[in-house]
């Protein structure tokens, strides 16, 4: 349960990342995730059809929590809800009962991203008439009373996370999208996205020609069902079973001309958009590992070996304390990350290499050792730990997938690197892809 009242609470959350309406809205959904799904979170990965247990609680969450339209303007009866900070408090909350449903709100955000920026920053009048036709045609449909999902439609087979990868400015992406008098006409797949295959509405990450990079880049808005769109089978994984994963294939998809918008603008867009998630992703990650330390906590106390409680023994204290620290040390440094992304006017843009690198260090670090120490945590449970009924084992099998998400922590901590010296990791160059901008 988390007291806003103790001075444990008031030390990791500090006042000044922390605002009152912000407390409110975090101890909003951490009781969501204490009432809704805790009770029921070692039996949501077994809930294959999503039908009994994942979705009544996404619509819970989605709809009468209003959060399917966090990300939607105010203009069109959305919370324009933009701040990182209350995001990442979100995804903290929502994490510490389930990854998979966390991930899914959050995608949900991430697919209206593009149009809403381009919407309510308006690099040109270009970038706002877009957003605002996207918004005129499918923001009424997730400020409704149903269910909805959109979705990031990114990655792809062949190039996977290279099209995060900023320094390939777009080459890499292999689905074609052209322009055939007011309508684009859009060809190829997509692997990996979440929410792909329950998504209402997708924004497609495409380009017109590769050979000219970002000039040619494309952000077009494909709603579900819609002629020429279909998809694999749902992935299968580790964990994070509540987040769906499949293929989308487009066949000679057509859309209206003003669902798309190409070039530098949309790049910038893009660009922007790949970045934000950095700290909230950071988020679920701490909230994945609060969520295994309160199991651990509470079967270290219980039980007893030699005579005495686990907690008591000093290898047991030592895996508890360090996971605590690093709790401690991953909170501090989302929420100082976050709140310099809602402050750009002091502390840059997101998509600067100052900013990048803050970002990925926070995400690629915590990453990387919120697994380890879980696995670590499973020495002191034991057998105990591999057991669905006990709970561990869910955190156990679903923080693999963080080190995966955002571009992976290699792009990450290469983007860290990007700030100290001139490292060329793109897919090009000696002994990689031929780039694509060379004439053959």
């Amino acid at each position: 349960m988390l007291d806003q009242t103790s001075q444990w609470y008031k030390l990791q959350y500090p006042e000044c990342f922390v605002n009152e309406e912000q407390r409110m809205m975090q101890k909003m959904f951490a009781d969501f995730t204490d009432n809704e799904i805790m009770p029921v979170r070692d039996k949501i990965d077994d809930d294959v059809t999503h039908e009994q247990i994942v979705t009544p609680i996404l619509k819970k969450l989605q709809v009468d929590l209003g959060s399917q339209k966090n990300l939607i303007p105010k203009d069109y009866g959305g919370n324009e809800m933009l701040s990182i900070v209350t995001g990442a408090l979100k995804q903290e909350q929502i994490a510490r009962g389930d990854y998979g449903i966390s991930m899914s709100s959050a995608v949900t955000d991430w697919g209206w991203t593009p149009a809403t920026l381009a919407y309510l920053m308006a690099p040109t009048p270009e970038a706002k008439a877009w957003g605002k036709a996207v918004l005129d045609e499918f923001a009424p449909m997730f400020t409704g009373n149903e269910l909805k999902a959109a979705c990031f439609n990114m990655s792809e087979p062949e190039s996977a996370c290279d099209i995060e990868n900023l320094t390939n400015e777009g080459k890499t992406i292999a689905v074609r999208a052209k322009l055939e008098g007011n309508e684009w006409v859009i060809n190829g797949n997509k692997f990996w996205a979440s929410n792909a295959g329950i998504a209402d509405l997708n924004c497609v990450v495409c380009n017109m020609d590769p050979k000219l990079g970002k000039d040619a880049f494309a952000l077009i808005y494909v709603p579900e069902p819609w002629p020429g769109v279909s998809h694999g089978k749902f992935e299968v994984k580790c964990g994070l079973q509540a987040d769906r994963n499949t293929s989308t294939y487009f066949d000679n998809v057509r859309v209206p001309k003003e669902w798309g918008l190409t070039g530098p603008v949309a790049w910038a867009i893009f660009e922007s958009t790949v970045m934000a998630p950095l700290p909230l992703n950071t988020g679920n990650m701490v909230g994945v590992l609060q969520g295994a330390f309160d199991v651990l906590i509470e079967y270290t106390g219980e039980r007893v070996a030699g005579g005495r409680p686990v907690n008591q023994h000093l290898s047991a204290a030592m895996i508890l304390g360090e996971m605590a620290s690093l709790i401690t040390i991953g909170r501090a440094a989302f929420l100082e990350t976050a709140h310099q992304f809602d402050n750009m006017d002091i502390y840059g843009m997101w998509n600067t290499d100052s900013m990048s690198a803050k970002g990925h260090a926070i995400h690629a670090y915590i990453s990387r050792a919120a697994a380890e120490m879980i696995l670590r945590g499973m020495e002191v449970m034991g057998c105990y730990g591999i057991v669905r009924e006990n709970k561990y084992e869910k955190y156990f099998r679903d923080i693999p997938v963080a080190k995966l998400v955002m571009g992976g922590s290699h792009i990450g901590y290469f983007s860290v690197c990007k700030q100290f010296y001139d490292l060329d990791f793109s897919s090009f160059g000696p002994g990689k892809l031929k780039d694509p901008t060379l004439n053959k």
